[in-house]
């Protein structure tokens, strides 16, 4: 039976992932642009980052075994160079420059239009958050990395068949929160010093392919639905607090913190979506098949859009709301478009 949390699950963390840009603009982080600072919103935004971006790629880990039911190593292959490669490259060249662009113009205020800045962006590279008006990876970075992480995943799989089957094991409850270390272990492989671990991402993907593709599991954690929730509040109360103390030693550990937060975190939203959003429309479908193109698209509407807006009013609440209207309604509408054409399509990963 088809899972149908699963495509609910990525488009509801694609949307939040709209909210968290839009609060980044108020918060205390580097961004594009930055309006205010609002310690609430910066708090959120770390709680966010802790299992967002891993919650997807446990769910291509997930996606991935359903999908070898039904396609070989040559077809996956094909599908993600189509899927992620391609629209990586396009998104580099046609909608971060743009990220840039308005990076420059907050931070630095150079008396230059886009295209005159255009080509200075690929030959100016420093961190590649683009912040500086840099070249920039931008949302970007996540369909790099899943291609990479891919790649990867199937080279273990197809070394590993037939050497481990977890399709029915029976795993206890502890078991499933202690091999979140499995991710934790891993940070230090391929990390850029940042949140970001390609080493951690792997091991997530596969933990999603080999562990959570399992009915058993996912009954398991059903079962002691209650216990994730008590076990998420409590570190989310530890990771707020010990944010208080910057200088505590808590710094030093706190990417390994993280990264076993954010799988308790993904067992629970998993069960939260296997208990109630396992159904669809056609709504839903439609949002679910235009999710990846939303999320290409969203960050460099969402920025030029706010560069505009927050020159127009200073009521932060209008802006938010004329900002997340705006750029759901364009990224929607971006989609749309590039399915009406055959190259579009192919350059954004549309099926």
């Amino acid at each position: 039976m088809r899972k149908y949390y699963l495509d609910t699950l990525r488009l509801m963390a694609i949307v939040i992932v709209i909210f968290m840009h839009v609060f980044m603009i108020y918060s205390s982080l580097p961004y594009y642009l930055n309006f205010t600072n609002i310690d609430l919103l910066t708090a959120i935004i770390f709680i966010m980052l802790s299992w967002l971006m891993p919650l997807l790629f446990v769910i291509a880990g997930i996606t991935t075994f359903y999908s070898f039911k039904k396609r070989s190593v040559k077809d996956y292959l094909k599908e993600r160079v189509l899927r992620l490669l391609i629209p990586f490259i396009s998104a580099m060249i046609f909608l971060n420059p743009i990220l840039s662009y308005f990076g420059m113009k907050t931070h630095e205020n150079l008396p230059m239009n886009f295209f005159e800045y255009y080509p200075i962006i690929f030959t100016k590279i420093t961190d590649l958050t683009g912040y500086d008006g840099g070249l920039t990876l931008g949302p970007a970075w996540f369909i790099l990395y899943l291609f990479i992480v891919s790649c990867i995943a199937l080279v273990i799989i197809k070394l590993l068949k037939d050497r481990i089957d977890l399709s029915k094991r029976d795993l206890s409850f502890p078991i499933l929160i202690l091999l979140g270390l499995i991710p934790v272990i891993a940070f230090p492989i391929l990390g850029s010093g940042t949140e970001k671990s390609i080493g951690t991402y792997v091991a997530l993907f596969l933990l999603g392919y080999y562990v959570l593709s399992n009915d058993n599991v996912m009954e398991k954690l059903e079962k002691n639905k209650i216990i994730l929730c008590v076990l998420t509040v409590i570190l989310t109360v530890i990771y707020l607090l010990a944010m208080t103390f910057p200088n505590s030693i808590f710094i030093s550990l706190s990417h390994y913190y993280v990264v076993f937060y954010g799988w308790i975190w993904i067992l629970l939203l998993l069960v939260i979506g296997k208990l109630f959003l396992n159904k669809t429309n056609n709504i839903l479908q439609y949002l679910s098949e235009s999710s990846f193109t939303i999320y290409i698209f969203h960050e460099s509407i969402l920025i030029a859009f706010a560069f505009y807006i927050l020159q127009i009013t200073s009521n932060i609440y209008l802006q938010m709301i004329l900002i997340l209207i705006l750029t759901v309604t364009f990224s929607i509408g971006a989609y749309v478009i590039c399915k009406q054409f055959k190259i579009t399509k192919f350059l954004f990963g549309i099926k």
